[in-house]
């Protein structure tokens, strides 16, 4: 005697795509000063010192693993998600345990507490009125100097939120709405600033009421001529946030503090294609308030390639990202004017991408005493305060690519009395008349490097880095300036996109 049983089986298609990076890092004189092994106590944490850490130079290995399998269950449903394996700010080779504290940016939500870290799942329904995303998804959006979702295998910062997103598409145009959760804090009816430790139960701090999450309400306007090579798109973000955010959401007040955000982003793009040449420009505007000051800024990004020939590729960016102006007296500023890009978004080997400040300071957690929310990336080097200007080439010889650039900055805002703002610790401080003023140019580099494709996965890539310091990097706020010596970079690397 058989039984039959009505079990149905059913196959769903899996596709594994992902990105392996394996790095070593050789800096040397990062902290401009050979002498500058240990620490002046006069001058630390006051204008761009930078504290020895007993030694002048740095070397460090990275290694990371981005796996990103995606379900298809039918031709409508996807679901698609992202793993990490290993760090990519902090998975260095003997030291990248991960750590406990979820660690929450302004620009992203990224979870590290667990040796495979799981962080982005979200779901694509295709349907009659458009695509409808719905939850952890990457966000991008033209250059990526404000949203940047990190694509390229050596990327260090994901732009990353819990979003409910529709796109539709009516022609050469889209419309995309979108609401972008990235932190609900440490209380869902609140900010939890200051409980009592210790005390189970124990209410959270009143006096620092107000919910300490970010939400993002987009709406992206875009309009894209194939046949004109033309691009042209709006992305308007309304942007609030709670007066008391977490202790690591690294987005600071002007004096140093978590503060509230309210306010408007108008992130104009523009891309057009000429023949052999691409133009592209990338205009974030503000208008709002964060904290008790005004928040009105703007900023620049723009990219030139000309494809001279099939193997000669030349190529330019500049732009303006603006700082904050002095002020007369202590306190909040009445218009905060100071922008920063995206981290994900950089030019130059060491400036724009090392936070040299940082290389002394805690970047592992092998000392027990070393929490997480106090570990210090040698990558949080946002552009900020800077006029910029890069003239790259690339030439390329069957599996070889030759490349090089020179980058040449200054300071859109130098310190000159009274208070100044200090982009590196993001926060108001006072001038000390016994300083000099500071000057305005931030340096020069120069950079060379070489790519082997051992096939269309798998690649070496070698790159060498001159920066010269300006004389920015001069002002301590004392009357004993900065030594500003070369820094000189190497940078091995070993990159795998499948």
């Amino acid at each position: 005697m058989t039984m039959g049983l009505g079990i149905r089986a059913q196959a769903l298609d899996l596709d594994w795509t992902g990105q392996f990076k394996a790095e070593t890092h050789h800096i040397f004189n990062y902290s401009l000063s050979g002498d500058n092994k240990v620490a002046d106590p006069a001058r630390a944490g006051k204008g761009y010192y930078i504290s020895g850490g007993g030694q002048s130079n740095a070397a460090f290995q990275t290694f990371s693993l981005r796996l990103k399998p995606s379900v298809i269950v039918n031709d409508n449903i996807y679901i698609k998600s992202e793993w990490w394996v290993g760090d990519p700010i902090y998975g260095f080779f003997g030291s990248g345990a991960p750590y406990s504290v979820d660690q929450r940016q302004f620009y992203s939500t990224q979870l590290r507490n667990q040796p495979v870290q799981f962080q982005r799942l979200w779901l694509d329904l295709l349907t009659d009125v458009g695509t409808v995303t719905l939850g952890r998804a990457p966000l991008d959006w033209g250059l990526g100097v404000v949203w940047n979702e990190g694509a390229n295998v050596y990327d260090r910062y994901f732009s990353t939120g819990d979003q409910i997103r529709l796109t539709s598409k009516f022609g050469l145009f889209t419309f995309s709405p979108a609401i972008i959760v990235y932190s609900k804090g440490n209380a869902i009816g609140g900010a939890c600033a200051s409980p009592t430790a210790g005390t189970p139960g124990e209410p959270c701090n009143s006096a620092l009421a107000g919910e300490g999450g970010m939400t993002d309400y987009s709406i992206i306007l875009k309009y894209h001529n194939i046949s004109e090579n033309m691009e042209l798109g709006l992305n308007f973000v309304r942007r609030l946030a709670g007066s008391v955010l977490d202790s690591t959401t690294a987005h600071r007040g002007t004096n140093g503090e978590e503060t509230s955000m309210n306010y408007n982003l108008f992130d104009i793009y523009l891309s057009k294609i000429w023949g052999p040449l691409t133009v592209q420009a990338e205009i974030p505007i503000t208008t709002g308030s964060i904290g008790g000051s005004d928040y009105s800024s703007w900023a620049l990004a723009v990219e030139a390639d000309y494809q001279a020939t099939e193997t000669l590729d030349l190529g330019m960016k500049f732009g303006l990202v603006p700082g904050q102006p002095n002020q007369a007296s202590a306190g909040e500023p009445g218009t905060f004017k100071a922008f920063f890009f995206n981290p994900a978004y950089n030019t130059g080997l060491i400036l724009f991408n090392y936070q040299l400040a940082h290389f002394a300071g805690p970047s592992t957690l092998n000392n027990p005493n070393v929490t997480g929310d106090r570990l210090l990336s040698p990558y949080d080097a946002p552009m900020t305060n800077a006029r910029y200007l890069m003239l790259h080439a690339k030439y390329k010889m069957k599996r070889w690519d030759i490349r090089g650039s020179w980058l040449y900055a200054t300071a859109d805002v130098a310190a000159g009395s009274d208070y100044f703002y200090n982009s590196w610790y993001r926060k108001m401080e006072q001038f000390d008349p016994a300083a000099a003023a500071q000057e305005s140019d931030l340096g020069m580099e120069f950079d060379l490097g070489v790519t082997y494709h051992w096939d269309e996965a798998f690649r070496f890539d070698f790159d060498m880095g001159l920066f010269l310091p300006g004389g920015f990097y001069k002002f301590s706020n004392t009357a004993t300036e900065n030594q500003t010596g070369p820094v000189f970079a190497g940078v091995a690397r070993v990159g795998l996109d499948f």
